[in-house]
């Protein structure tokens, strides 16, 4: 029997990974041939016929739901709409294919009042490295298709690498390519993670380069290196490896989501979080100062990520059992 971190592997592949084939091609080409609002708009009958079959995805987004009511003293209905999550979510994958093409309107993303002009201004004016955590809450993958975490309010253009579970990204970058010949996408698989990558992260920090990493999905990689942390008011998991990487690498870290405004598929708007941490890790620390701090990172995206959930409860996207702690087929 998988555990949900297997489950949550799969789920995740199946999201990243696209075969570069001429159907894929084609499907390509015409998201950017035709307009926007007749893309949008076949997203009302995909979404449904995806709801009525997605029975699994239906009951962890009654558990999700479920779980955030209990958090938040019952504020939100009873009855939240169990498809409202999947329409939102057949959204996120058409607004991801149309940055692959080059089609997203940046005017469409609307900045907060927050850690942003703190951001730009390590980018451009310091120049500096930044590490980005995001997450399958929203859609982090519309900004990193703009080439993007930070070009969107940059004057600069500034390359951005993804640690991502991804399969056939090179031959899939290749199709966008003939697509968009503008297309730039650098991605890392977790599992091939060792201290030259590690370096090679440094160095791009080093020259002000951007890394962005997803903080809430362990993976059948991670062989239950993980911690657990209150999520709405449950234990969870969440993956070691990539607050470890944070510490690792020693540049300034902020947390971007991106979450649409609203559920209108011929208007869409999408409002972007940008918060730094407070953690900062130093060449200085020791390992029981290291240790302490990446739990306290982890601890400060949980509660990110749990507020933002209150905020935007139809764009949770861990279609699978996030508090499950995987016991049943621990490695020891």
């Amino acid at each position: 029997m998988k555990n949900d971190s297997q489950n949550s592997s799969h789920w995740s592949n199946q999201e990243e990974s696209i075969k570069t084939n001429r159907p894929i091609l084609l499907m390509l080409t015409l998201i950017k041939i035709f307009p926007n609002w007749i893309v949008n708009a076949l997203v009302y009958p995909i979404s449904f016929f995806f709801y009525l079959g997605a029975s699994r995805a239906r009951k962890e987004i009654r558990r999700f739901q479920k779980n955030l009511r209990e958090y938040t003293n019952n504020q939100f209905p009873k009855k939240l709409s169990e498809y409202k999550p999947i329409f939102s979510f057949s959204l996120c994958l058409v607004e991801r294919v149309e940055g692959w093409v080059g089609k997203i309107n940046e005017k469409n993303l609307i900045f907060q009042n927050d850690d942003f002009e703190e951001y730009k201004r390590i980018l451009v004016e310091e120049k500096k490295g930044i590490f980005v955590f995001g997450s399958h809450l929203g859609n982090l993958d519309l900004l990193r298709s703009l080439s993007t975490v930070c070009r969107v309010g940059v004057d600069i253009q500034i390359p951005v690498t993804v640690i991502m579970e991804i399969k056939t990204s090179e031959n899939f970058s290749n199709t966008l390519k003939k697509v968009n010949p503008d297309y730039e996408f650098t991605a890392i698989d977790p599992k091939d993670i060792g201290p030259e990558t590690v370096i090679e992260l440094q160095e791009k920090l080093s020259r002000g380069e951007v890394v962005v990493v997803t903080g809430d999905r362990t993976s059948a990689h991670s062989k239950n290196r993980f911690i657990r942390k209150d999520f709405l008011g449950k234990k969870a998991n969440f993956p070691y490896g990539v607050f470890l990487l944070a510490a690792l690498v020693k540049a300034p870290v902020f947390y971007i989501f991106g979450a649409r405004k609203n559920l209108d598929a011929l208007c869409p708007k999408n409002n972007v979080h940008v918060e730094k941490s407070e953690i900062e890790f130093l060449e200085k620390d020791d390992r029981k100062t290291r240790n302490k701090k990446i739990d306290d990172l982890c601890q400060e995206f949980a509660g990110k990520l749990e507020k933002f959930a209150c905020m935007y409860p139809y764009q949770w996207y861990n279609f699978f059992d996030f508090w499950s702690d995987g016991s049943e087929d621990k490695i020891n």
